[in-house]
């Protein structure tokens, strides 16, 4: 996958604030509309600290998030964390709580080096703390969006990477959840049109849906970036083609994207076809359908196997034909494919 490509494109998209706000409110709050995208703000994505070893040494550690934004609504503020992961990670869930931590081990630093400087501390307790009693720090929210196409199967949760426990010992364990977004899979409505779109092309791209995307999608027109991050996501190439071929339009049909991905399957079809008849002949990679005919007539007659002529593209035993439709559509050709070229009618 391209990587760098990913990361950047991802990053890009979700930094519109529609996007990102209808993000999290489908996927944390069931679809209701309490992050207003208006009220979000830019927050340093930089979760970088040192901690304090008994020896007193400073170990630092340093990561990045993917995006960060700060939500004032009801509360003082809430920051959000979307962490974009193509491939499925077996630690996420301590990552995930290392983010979370890294956010609030921050917060109350910054809390204790301005407490230091104005000498506010009350008592012993407070100056041992660094904090005051009645001080608060701001909950952090992490999602992860994983767009890739395997089923996820790693944890979801810290207790899914822990050793078997005995129910005694479960009852005082202190589990940690990851919020997740599979794409492949997600059954979310979302309202924003980018984010919808994205969804959508990912999982039928996925699912190899051409025919329904095009009688779904004959005049729907979306943002150029949506069109190239599923065809990134996807890896795609006939797709990333499209849109990048498409560099002065800021919104693309969706039929059309995938016109040249349709194309390339059916060039990657016929060249199947061309293999099961086994007349291919070694170093040959561009061998022409109707070359790949004539060779297979010339086998059949030669081999004795040959009734007469027949009008499909595998002439031959009745048999063998039916065998070769039948394998090709268990490997999920298109039926009108497979009567072209077999000449068998399919029921």
């Amino acid at each position: 996958m391209r990587m760098s490509n990913l990361d950047i494109l991802s990053r890009d998209f979700w930094k519109d604030n529609r996007r990102f706000a209808d993000l999290f409110n489908t996927v944390l709050y069931d679809g209701k509309q309490v992050i207003l995208p208006e009220k979000l703000m830019e927050a340093d994505s930089n979760l970088s600290g040192s901690i304090q070893t008994k020896k007193k040494e400073d170990v630092f550690v340093e990561r990045r998030a993917d995006l960060i934004r700060k939500f004032a609504g009801d509360s003082e503020y809430a920051i959000f964390l979307l962490e974009n992961q193509s491939h499925i990670h077996y630690g996420m869930p301590l990552r995930v709580m290392m983010y979370d931590a890294l956010g609030y081990r921050e917060e109350c630093a910054k809390k204790k080096r301005e407490n230091k400087g104005n000498a506010v501390y009350a008592n012993r307790d407070e100056f041992l703390s660094g904090m005051r009693k009645e001080e608060r720090i701001h909950p952090v929210f992490t999602l992860v969006v994983y767009y890739g196409e395997k089923p996820w199967d790693g944890p979801r949760r810290l207790k899914d990477m822990m050793v078997d426990m005995p129910k005694w010992m479960e009852k005082s364990f202190s589990d940690y959840s990851m919020n997740l977004l599979e794409i492949r899979s997600s059954e979310h409505a979302f309202q924003n049109e980018d984010v919808s779109r994205l969804v959508y092309m990912i999982q039928h791209i996925y699912r190899k849906q051409i025919e329904e995307m095009k009688k779904e999608c004959a005049d729907v027109y979306v943002k150029k970036d949506v069109i190239k991050l599923a065809g990134v996501i996807t890896e795609n190439e006939e797709i990333i083609k499209y849109a990048e071929e498409h560099k002065e339009e800021e919104v693309l049909n969706m039929c059309e994207a995938t016109k040249q991905w349709e194309e390339e399957i059916g060039r990657r079809n016929t060249n199947n076809i061309i293999n099961m008849m086994g007349v291919r002949k070694e170093g040959e990679e561009n061998l022409a359908p109707e070359e790949a005919i004539e060779r297979l007539k010339l086998k059949e007659k030669t081999e004795g196997e040959a009734k007469g002529k027949a009008e499909g593209i595998l002439e031959g035993k009745e048999n063998e034909k039916i065998e070769i439709a039948e394998k090709m559509k268990a490997e999920g050709f298109d039926n009108v494919l497979i009567e072209k070229l077999t000449g068998i009618l399919l029921h």
